[in-house]
């Protein structure tokens, strides 16, 4: 499973103890011929991991830290994220 282009859709909450993020990711699955990528909605809390809306999976974190990085580079805005990077 591969997951690229991250986007911000909304943030909620007054205060680090109510933020919610709600962003998609498109994630690719498959081989070759079967490769299918699809848009899919993901959530995180201040002091959670993402989460995909539809299943309640976790996302690998260390892939998510990877595209956070990226998404603040490219837009210049930082998400309050729970955990410090190493």
């Amino acid at each position: 499973m591969k997951i690229d282009n991250f986007k911000l859709v909304e943030v909620l909450g007054s205060n680090a103890l109510n933020w919610r993020f709600k962003a998609t990711v498109d994630v690719t699955k498959g081989i070759w011929f079967t490769k299918k990528t699809e848009e899919r909605e993901i959530f995180k809390t201040y002091i959670s991991s993402w989460w995909f809306s539809d299943g309640g999976k976790f996302l690998p974190v260390d892939k998510m830290r990877e595209i956070e990085r990226v998404y603040m580079s490219k837009t210049g805005k930082e998400l309050q994220l729970s955990m410090p990077y190493n």
